[in-house]
């Protein structure tokens, strides 16, 4: 039996804002995938920044072939895709620059990767990258924020 304490134990797990910018609820990307949430939960940020920092603690469990998308595994299992940018043509890999390799722990506000000007400036330095739970159904987000605009390494999202 549990005791006490673990009953009312907060079980939430914080995520933050990657860079500062816009928020955007998923439901209003124009993307199929995510706005219906078939790839998972949560919401979406438009950057214009050539830095992206960790949101949470946990492992980089995933890097893309193609560099534009990774995974971070929480320690709750929670599986957190970061995906940078909606486009129909997945960009060059030498676009990012990454200063994580897969298997390796991070922080929350850790410098995980570098965008390459040529790749902001292609999209008018107005990235969109959804950052989803992606098995929501069993780690749920819990709260999201309801800020219209965000700064760097606020809170933005918790999930079990």
């Amino acid at each position: 039996m549990k005791n006490f304490r673990q009953l009312f134990k907060n079980n939430n797990y914080p995520i933050h804002a990657i860079a500062d910018g816009k928020v955007i609820r998923l439901e209003n990307i124009p993307d199929t995938a995510f706005s219906h949430r078939l790839i998972g939960d949560g919401l979406a940020l438009e950057i214009n920044s050539l830095n992206i920092y960790s949101p949470c603690d946990g492992v980089i469990s995933t890097i893309a072939a193609t560099k534009h998308a990774f995974i971070i595994t929480l320690s709750s299992g929670a599986e957190l895709l970061i995906h940078i940018g909606l486009y129909h043509n997945k960009p060059e890999h030498d676009f990012f620059h990454y200063h994580f390799e897969v298997g390796q722990s991070i922080s929350a506000h850790d410098h995980i990767l570098t965008l390459d000007e040529a790749f902001l400036k292609a999209h008018d330095y107005q990235i969109i990258i959804p950052m989803v739970i992606l098995n929501y159904q069993k780690h749920p987000v819990k709260s999201l924020t309801t800020a219209s605009t965000i700064e760097k390494g606020k809170k933005i999202m918790t999930c079990q």
